[in-house]
């Protein structure tokens, strides 16, 4: 059987995230903090088989009004739900929550969470499997 290997579910979501919400993406809040930004990182999830694994991601939406912050999330989960097929490898995207108002604990600005939970399929690797070997006895 030839090897497996999971894609970076971060990578992936950030990337496909950056080119369609239309405000800056990334894992960690960016220094300097812009006004408006949000933040998508891998909260769980686990392996299910040597071929798809579960994964949770949170997406946090920040801006300088609720309104911005709450749009931003639901434009997020939408883009999760419906055009999640953009990502070849996710087989599936299910919402666990939000989008939920969620003020950012260290400055108490406004800020909205979404969090999905997809179903990821491996990469197979294309190198050829290693031969068999015996011991000559």
């Amino acid at each position: 059987m030839p090897d497996v290997e999971f894609a970076d579910a971060e990578a992936m979501v950030g990337a496909f995230l950056r080119s369609r919400l239309g405000v800056p993406v990334s894992t960690k809040v960016p220094n300097p903090r812009p006004a408006r930004f949000a933040r998508a990182w891998r909260t769980g999830g686990g392996t299910d088989n040597r071929a798809v694994e579960t994964v949770q991601i949170t997406v946090t939406c920040s801006a300088a009004d609720s309104v911005t912050a709450s749009n931003d999330a639901a434009k997020a989960k939408h883009l999760l739900l419906n055009e999640y097929t953009a990502m070849p490898l996710v087989r599936g995207v299910t919402i666990q929550a939000g989008p939920y108002f969620d003020p950012d604990p260290d400055t108490n600005g406004d800020r909205y969470t979404v969090t999905a939970v997809m179903r990821v399929r491996a990469r197979r690797d294309q190198a050829a499997a290693p031969a068999a070997t015996t011991a000559a006895g």
